[in-house]
This record gives C-alpha cells, sequence and structure tokens, in this order.
C-alpha cells in the first residue's frame, strides 16, 4: 500500500508505538522507510543551526537513533531504510524532506512536550508540528500515539516445513547427514553438490537459510555466498569449515554469512544455530498489519469525500470493513437559533436525513466492493467519534484534515482532527485534499 514511508519521530518511549508501525508497514510493503529527525531550533537561533554540521552534532545524533533503534530494525529485518538527520524547524524540515523523496504516508508519534500534549487534546489548538505539518502536507499523515496498543496479530505459526534450507557441500555424506537431522526437527531441506547447483536451485523457489561448505571445486563457498547474497540480500547463510580455514569464515561474516559451524560437530551443535535463525524468521513472519475496521468520519465537506476515497482504497487493500460516521454538531445548531432542529424530534429527522445522504453519496461506490455501514450520532463532534470508534473496535480513523476553511495555507489541523488524533485508542490518518495529488480528480 505505502512504497516511501517517512517517520518523523524523536527516539524517545513516547514515540515507541509510531516506531513499530512504522516497522511494520514497511516490513509489510518492503516499503523504503526513512527515519526522520530535526535538531530544532536552540535558543541561539539560526547561528547555531549552522554550527550543528562541522560540529559533528548530526553525525552524533544520527548514531544515537541508530542505536537506539537497532534491535527493532533486527527484530524486524528491514533492510531498505536509512536515517536522516536535519537541523532547523521540524515541522519546515519534515514538509522539505517528504516532498523531496515523494513520500506516500508521513508517520508522526506523540508531542515531545507534554504541555503542548495536553493543550492540543483539551483545546486542538494549532501550532504543535504534528498540526503544521498536517497543513501542508502532499501525502496522507498517519497519527499514532503512545497510548495506542500494536494494531497488528502475532501468531505462533510454528510449520517449521516452511522454512527452506539448502544444504551445499561436494561430499554426499556430509550432505546426507545434515539434510537428515533438518528433516528429523520438521525443517524443509533441500541438496546441492556444487556452488552453481546451490546458486540454480535458489533461482527455482525460496530459501530461508544456506548452509554450505567453504571449501569446494570451481566455486568455493565465500564466492557462492558474495553471489547469493548479491541476488537474495534476506538469505541468511550459515558457513561449514574445517579448522583450517576458521578465519575465512569469520571473514565471510563480513561479507554476509550469519555465522560458522567448526568440522566435525554435533547435530546439536549445528540445530541450536539453525534454531535461532528460525525463531527471527517466525518474529517477523509473524509481523502483519491487518485493519479490520475503518472509522471514516464525514461532514459531506469536499476534503471529507477526498478522504472517504482514500479510506475506501485502505478497506480494499486490507479487507476491512469501512464504517462512515456523521456527527450531527447540535450545539452548533443552537448557536444559529435552529431551535427546530435542536428539539428531540429535529434531531432524530437530522440524524436519520443525514443516513439518507450518505447513502446517496457513499452508497454507490462501495455496493460489492466492501463491507460497510452507516452511522451518525448527535453530540460534540470529537467526542462522537471517538466514543464511537470505541464502540466499533476501530483500529484506523480516517479524517479530512480540514473542511471550513477554503485557503489551504490558512486552514491549520481543525481542533476536531486534533482531538480525535490525540486521544483515539487506535491510530488516526489525516487527509488534506489541497495538497495530496489524488485528490485532484475527486
Amino acid at each position: 500500500m505505502f512504497k516511501k514511508i517517512l517517520l518523523a519521530i524523536t527516539p524517545t518511549e513516547a514515540c515507541q508505538r509510531a516506531a513499530d508501525m512504522g516497522f511494520a508497514l514497511a516490513r509489510q510493503g518492503n516499503a523504503e522507510l526513512t527515519i526522520f529527525h530535526s535538531c530544532g531550533v536552540h535558543n541561539n537561533g539560526w547561528g547555531s543551526v549552522r554550527q550543528l554540521l562541522p560540529s559533528g552534532k548530526v553525525d552524533q545524533i544520527r548514531n544515537e537513533i541508530e542505536a537506539f533503534y537497532k534491535k527493532q530494525l533486527e527484530t524486524f529485518n528491514i533492510q531498505n531504510y536509512k536515517i536522516e538527520v536535519a537541523p532547523g524547524l521540524p515541522d519546515s524540515e519534515i514538509l522539505r524532506y517528504a516532498r523531496k523523496t515523494r513520500s506516500d504516508l508521513i508517520l508522526l508519534g506523540s508531542h515531545a512536550k507534554k504541555d503542548e500534549l495536553k493543550r492540543s487534546k483539551i483545546w486542538g489548538m494549532a501550532g504543535s508540528t504534528l498540526e503544521k505539518v498536517s497543513q501542508k502536507a502532499r501525502c496522507p499523515v498517519m497519527i499514532v500515539t503512545e497510548e495506542i496498543p500494536r494494531v497488528w496479530t502475532t501468531q505462533n505459526l510454528q510449520d517449521r516445513k516452511d522454512f527452506n534450507v539448502l544444504v551445499v557441500d561436494d561430499e554426499l555424506s556430509l550432505r546426507d547427514s545434515v539434510k537428515e537431522w533438518l528433516d528429523e526437527e520438521g525443517y524443509g531441506a533441500d541438496m546441492a553438490s556444487s556452488g552453481a547447483e546451490a546458486l540454480q536451485k535458489l533461482s527455482q523457489k525460496p530459501f530461508h537459510l544456506m548452509i554450505t561448505d567453504i571449501k569446494m571445486a570451481e566455486m568455493d563457498g565465500v564466492e557462492l555466498l558474495k553471489r547469493a547474497k548479491k541476488t537474495f540480500p534476506e538469505l541468511e547463510v550459515i558457513m561449514m569449515t574445517a579448522y583450517a580455514t576458521v578465519d575465512t569464515a569469520v571473514d565471510s561474516m563480513k561479507t554476509g554469512s550469519h555465522d560458522y559451524l567448526t568440522k566435525p560437530f554435533e547435530p546439536d551443535a549445528m540445530m541450536s544455530k539453525v534454531n535461532a535463525i528460525y525463531e527471527r524468521f517466525e518474529d517477523v513472519r509473524a509481523v502483519k498489519v491487518g485493519f479490520s475496521n475503518i472509522v471514516m468520519a464525514t461532514d459531506f465537506s469536499k476534503p471529507a469525500d477526498c478522504a472517504f476515497d482514500f479510506a475506501s482504497r485502505i478497506a480494499q487493500f486490507y479487507g476491512a470493513k469501512m464504517h462512515i460516521f456523521h456527527a450531527l454538531d447540535a450545539a452548533a445548531e443552537a448557536a444559529e437559533d435552529d431551535l427546530a432542529g435542536t428539539s428531540q424530534s429535529g434531531i432524530e429527522r437530522n440524524i436519520n436525513d443525514a443516513l439518507i445522504r450518505m447513502k446517496k453519496r457513499y452508497g454507490d461506490e462501495l455496493e460489492n466492493v466492501i463491507e460497510y455501514a452507516l452511522e451518525s450520532w448527535e453530540g460534540a463532534p470529537h467526542q462522537e467519534i471517538l466514543k464511537f470508534a470505541r464502540w466499533r473496535n476501530a483500529d484506523l480513523i480516517i479524517m479530512a484534515h480540514h473542511s471550513k476553511i477554503k485557503d489551504p495555507e490558512k486552514a491549520f489541523l481543525g481542533s476536531t482532527v486534533v482531538q480525535v488524533g490525540l486521544a483515539a485508542r487506535c491510530p488516526t490518518m489525516s487527509i488534506n485534499r489541497d495538497f495530496v495529488p489524488f485528490c485532484a480528480v475527486v
């Protein structure tokens, strides 16, 4: 679904859920992931920014971020990623980088400052990085706070037959022995008698692990390792070596092998290494982002139509049910002296009218495409959206960035979206019609 993800976070526990979501989405979709952090402007102003690069502070921060997320990157097996650190105003730098790389999702965590978080939750006031990024982002912006539980399922699959191992050695007796040990433990094992045959078999079906001897005729194990990793970078490799070539085996780990075994070795010694690699494979395979109940909040505006269009794409991609919801703001109607509309019968009539309007506006596009439902409640919009999302066990809320102010330069993130995004028990996605390219056709 997403191919270029910009994870704009601070390496703190407050942003851990946002990081989890970014890593999981990148892993599942094999997306290009950028972990982005802006140094911000210190009390010394722009003069201090000019000193950050030559002082080496940027490189220091980049190394700290790499260390902070090292374990997660390994667990999720994220290969296609980079870490970018830029001095400057956080919102400006995030937007600039997102435009430069044509990111299709910006993922933001909680406020780093608790007072800003409290202010936004209560009043929905503009001014934070989150609001300013959403104001002009040319792609969807997902808000994932620290209070949100993981939205993917973890299953202990434990089916070793799906874990394919290729044993490569020019000695038949050793190949047979290793394959037999793997078969006894339930792994799917195959054999190759040479490097050339191994490369051929690797191209014919997916293998997760290759156990190869170093000393072989024509093509040795090190050369096989280099060629195999070039074409199959995620392939794990264990080298088998005689005592005389242990140094070669150790050096091979710099090229991409996972570990090595010194001949002769016992079955238990080999299986402990194989099992460790398999467990990591299971950890990664069990990570699956799955949205099953998506709430799309609408106020029938053109920006909301854009949010609907994107929500329907997400729902189709994940096979989710979409709940289209309209919060009838009776307080706003009362302020306009619409007394007839705020009576009990008037509210019920307006809710019924909203359901008819939703059916007419969205039903034809969803019929026979995805499972959907239409709902309308009366009350303060952000409170009703939050209650409805909890009631429907929503795992994603999608809303328009802003719908009442036509000039996008003046339309800071609406208070409803702020209050929903920072209080919801699931991620909230903001769609800005004025800047997201696909909205031009809506």
